[in-house]
């Protein structure tokens, strides 16, 4: 399998297509077969790079995913940029993976030259510490829709699919998560069985839930390039206020909604997700 050590981490990837690089980082609980839509399209322009983080199928890494935290597998991300020699990259990061990508593009501005962030999970603009009872009752008040929101997800999705994981019950914890962060019961059914598939193959990823995010308002600013923000017209209020926040914090950032989607628009939506997406990173401004 095409796989390159980074630090001791092994991360599979794939390549296709010549040109500029364009690289994919996924979301939980998927892998680099997420994109697999994106590659299709855009490597008839492009040279793609899609990898699946640390703990994501194929990769065999032994640990408890504790450490895959978002400034590891920003580590992670920047070592396979710099060990396939292909900076500057056109950056493209969903969910989890689009909080990996923001944070490498304020670290590191030289390795990123377009970044789009798609239903990206940076909470931490919301909240900045969820355990602290003032920062939730502050959130609340000023936004009572987006705290339920997110409240939902929580109390409805993320504590019973971690709970589910924790006992052994791969598939309730995967179709907790995946109905839950698509706010919509019988979301993980509704997906064709390839999606399923993957996402079974990476329950284990939802662990990640457990890391603690780092706080960013600071460091968004700090982000240089030219930022797309993508979110799926039906997404979640939380997830949606997140994406404003995001366009509102990066200074070169624009917002797009992309129609009949949620959580997941370059899956459920490939076709308006990437004809969106090519069209940004081909703009020479």
């Amino acid at each position: 399998m095409p796989s390159i050590d980074v630090g001791g981490v092994s991360l599979y990837h794939e390549r296709a297509g010549s040109g500029e690089p364009v690289v994919f980082s996924h979301g939980i609980p998927t892998d680099y077969r997420a994109w697999n839509a994106q590659v299709k399209a855009f490597s008839q322009r492009y040279s793609t790079v899609t990898y699946s983080r640390r703990y994501a199928s194929p990769n065999n890494r032994e640990g408890d995913v504790t450490d895959s935290t978002i400034a590891a597998n920003a580590a992670d991300l920047k070592g396979l940029i710099e060990g396939l020699g292909i900076a500057p990259v056109h950056l493209v990061g969903h969910s989890y993976g689009g909080f990996v990508a923001a944070y490498l593009a304020a670290d590191r501005p030289d390795l990123v030259r377009t970044l789009i962030l798609v239903e990206p999970a940076i909470a931490t603009l919301l909240v900045e510490d969820p355990n602290s009872s003032g920062q939730m009752f502050t959130l609340l008040i000023s936004s009572p829709g987006v705290a339920l929101s997110a409240r939902r997800f929580q109390s409805g999705s993320l504590v019973p699919a971690l709970k589910a994981l924790d006992s052994g019950q791969t598939k309730k914890a995967v179709q907790l998560n995946v109905d839950g962060i698509q706010n919509k019961v019988g979301a993980f059914a509704e997906l064709p069985e390839a999606a399923r598939q993957m996402m079974l193959d990476n329950a284990r990823t939802i662990a990640e839930l457990r890391t603690r995010l780092p706080p960013f308002k600071a460091q968004a600013a700090k982000i240089s390039c030219r930022t797309l923000v993508v979110n799926g017209q039906q997404t979640a209020v939380w997830l949606q206020r997140i994406g404003e926040l995001v366009a509102r914090a990066v200074p070169h950032s624009e917002a797009l909604a992309v129609s009949a989607s949620r959580h997941f628009p370059h899956l459920e939506n490939a076709e308006e997700f990437n004809a969106a997406a090519l069209k940004f990173i081909s703009r020479r401004e």
